[in-house]
This record gives structure tokens, C-alpha cells and sequence, in this order.
């Protein structure tokens, strides 16, 4: 079922584009026996069956060791933050952007109480690689978080762009970032753009994601969410494709979520493709009391598990996936692991490889450089 063609949009909930929604059947909770049959926390116990190693934050090379020729190469920065290049072009600086960058110690509008940093980042941001985009998924404090967007705009003055889903053109401007280094798209709309006139352009899509948005009680889903789609055509008759997923459920009232299928024939293969495979730090407190969640059926609409993140990665076409938004704010180590063993389960079971295997997903620690080579 594709997103009805309607007036306004089926994921606009007004007439404005001042409120929106996700345009399929919201999974049924009071339809979910598995909720009420059981109580829906247990005692966290250590995970047996696989060899899994703790994610831990290293120091980035951003892939340094690696030609930057027809190869992209992704570091992540924690949580659902990325830095991606895209393969170079002649003799001119590769064009890198930065997904959904969180810097902060917490995941909240203040930072003494909220979701703590467990992994910290792998630099600091005065240490990355020059770059010209920011892109951001949506507006919840773990995926915007204004201390790091300043000291962006600060570092960075007119030479970078600030792109984000409807809504959020406001937001930004409030912080003093001038209108003209702003840009706000709606799902499927595209920014061509370049760093230069000798660059080739890069077309940047914002693409469905089943989510919401809000930084308070009083503004629910009064601004877009989304994941990315970046595409960029090579002077050697090559093309790059990266999809950044931002934070997303997969599954709805009537089974997976169609918009990521939408996505893989419209805009894919991708080469690269990142995406959230956890709940990230909204319930890192249970796991802080011991605890573990039996029952994900609450929160399956709104968090991909790693076994829907799998489907949504063969969905899109992807070549190579790598998993985001879990560990960083993680409230124990054995939250940190269990997204990853429940990865290495559904990888198993629908017989795909790991991340440098083509057609495969996998992690890697903070501050580590994925590198694909283009086809």
C-alpha cells in the first residue's frame, strides 16, 4: 500500500503542514494479547548463544587508510549519528555529511536530568573532516540537540547547510542560523545541491519514516520526521546511493510498514545504508534497574527490533547495512549487547552476512570508518 495521493498529503493531519501523522494503520495495542498475557519487564540476565562483543567508542581515522576514489565511507559518531563521504571527485575536497549529530552528555532539553551518554562521542567536533551538509531526521533530543548544532554554526558559519523535514525551518532560524543556509522538505520532495560549481550535485530526498516528533508535552508531531536518501551521479558513469534511517518502526496494524519497499524501488540499490536497530534511550532506565523489556509489541510501531531493521534493510535494496541507535545511551551492558545478539539471531535466520559482505548488516564501535566500494 503505497502513501494515497491525496490534498493535503495522507501524512499531513492538517490542512497547514503544521501537524502530521503516520498515513498507515498504527499497530493495535488493546489488539495485542501478547501485552496483557504477560507483565512486560523481567530480571535482565547475561545473553548466552552468542559471542558478542561490547560496542565501545575508539578513535576515528575516518578511514584515512583507504583511498577516497569510488568508495564511501561512513564513521559513526554514536547513537544515530554519522559522518558520510562520498567518493571523491577529481581533485576536489569529497563532499561529507553529517547525519543527526548529538554531542550533548544527555538526550534532553536540560542537562541535568535525562538519558545519560554511556559511550561517549569518538572526537570532538572541531576534529572532523570539513563539512559542507548537516542533515537531520527529526526534532527529539537525541537526534537534534541544539549545544551541538551551535557549536556547528559557530565552527562552521556560511559554509554549511542545514537540512531537515517540514516544520523544523523555524527552529533552526530561532537559533540565529540564517534562512538562506536552511532548507525543510517534505517526504519525496529532493535538494539538488553542490559544494561548488565544480562539484557534481548531490540530490538529497526526504524519504517516509514511521515515527513522531515533539521536544515537549505541547508540541506532538507538530513537525515532520523522516529518513534520507542521498544520491550523487559520478563523472565515471558511477552512482552512489545512501540511506540514512533516522528513527523508525517497521511493523503496522497490517504488517510491515510499505513505505521502505516504496523506498528500495523508487530510489534504490543502495551501497550504504544506515539504520536504527533499538529503542535508543528512551527506557535506558529500565535496563539501569536490572531490568529488560519481554514484550517490544508497545513500541514495535514507533522502533524498528533488529529483526524488523533486517527486513527493512532487504526492503530498501541495501548492499551493506550498518545498526545505529543503541549502545550510546544504553542504561547497562547488557542493553548495549542485546540489540546486537538479537541481530546476529535475525542475520542468521534470514542467511545474510555480515556488513562488508555484500548484502549484508552488521555493526561497528563508535569512531570506526565502514568503507564500501562502489560497484
Amino acid at each position: 500500500m503505497d502513501i494515497p495521493d491525496t490534498d493535503p498529503p495522507a501524512h499531513h493531519a492538517n490542512a497547514s503542514a503544521t501537524s502530521f501523522q503516520n498515513p498507515w494503520p498504527p499497530k493495535s495495542l488493546l489488539a495485542s494479547r501478547q501485552v496483557f498475557s504477560q507483565f512486560p519487564l523481567a530480571l535482565a540476565t547475561r545473553i548466552e548463544g552468542y559471542d558478542i562483543k561490547l560496542v565501545r567508542t575508539v578513535r576515528p581515522d575516518f578511514g584515512a587508510g583507504e583511498p577516497d576514489e569510488g568508495r564511501v565511507k561512513a564513521t559513526w559518531l554514536g547513537h544515530a549519528g554519522f559522518i558520510v563521504q562520498l567518493p571523491k571527485v577529481r581533485d576536489l575536497e569529497p563532499v561529507r555529511i553529517l547525519f543527526d549529530p548529538m554531542w550533548s552528555g544527555r538526550a534532553s532539553p536540560h542537562q541535568s536530568a535525562g538519558p545519560r551518554r554511556r559511550l561517549p562521542p569518538p572526537c570532538e567536533l572541531e576534529e572532523l573532516p570539513d563539512f559542507q551538509y548537516v542533515v537531520t531526521s527529526h526534532n527529539h533530543y537525541d537526534h537534534l540537540d541544539w549545544p551541538t548544532i551551535e557549536r556547528i554554526y559557530k565552527l562552521k558559519g556560511d559554509s554549511v547547510t542545514f537540512i531537515a523535514p517540514l516544520g523544523l525551518h523555524s527552529w533552526f532560524r530561532s537559533g540565529g542560523i540564517p534562512a538562506e543556509q536552511i532548507i525543510e522538505l517534505d517526504w519525496h520532495e529532493d535538494a539538488a545541491l553542490r559544494p561548488s560549481e565544480q562539484h557534481p550535485t548531490v540530490k538529497f530526498v526526504c524519504t517516509p519514516a514511521q515515527h513522531g516528533s515533539g521536544r515537549s508535552f505541547f508540541d506532538q508531531r507538530k513537525t515532520l520526521w523522516a529518513s534520507w536518501v542521498v544520491h550523487q551521479d559520478l563523472e565515471d558513469g558511477k552512482k552512489v546511493a545512501v540511506y540514512h534511517g533516522g528513527d523508525t518502526g517497521y511493523m503496522t496494524h497490517d504488517g510491515p510498514c510499505p513505505a521502505f519497499a516504496e523506498i528500495g524501488e523508487r530510489y534504490g540499490p543502495f551501497d550504504l545504508a544506515m539504520l536504527p536497530i533499538w529503542r535508543g534511550g528512551s527506557l535506558s532506565f529500565i535496563a539501569a534497574m536490572g531490568l529488560r523489556l519481554v514484550s517490544t509489541e508497545l513500541i514495535d510501531g514507533l522502533h524498528a527490533s533488529p529483526a524488523h531493521a533486517v527486513r527493512l534493510h532487504k526492503d530498501i535494496r541495501s548492499r551493506h547495512s550498518i545498526g545505529m541507535h543503541f549502545a550510546t545511551f544504553a542504561g547497562s551492558d547488557e542493553e548495549a549487547r542485546e540489540p546486537v545478539a538479537e541481530l546476529v539471531a535475525a542475520r542468521e535466520k534470514q542467511h545474510i552476512g555480515d556488513w562488508h559482505e555484500e548484502g549484508g548488516f552488521g555493526i561497528i564501535d563508535v569512531g570506526e570508518t565502514a568503507v564500501v566500494v562502489l560497484e
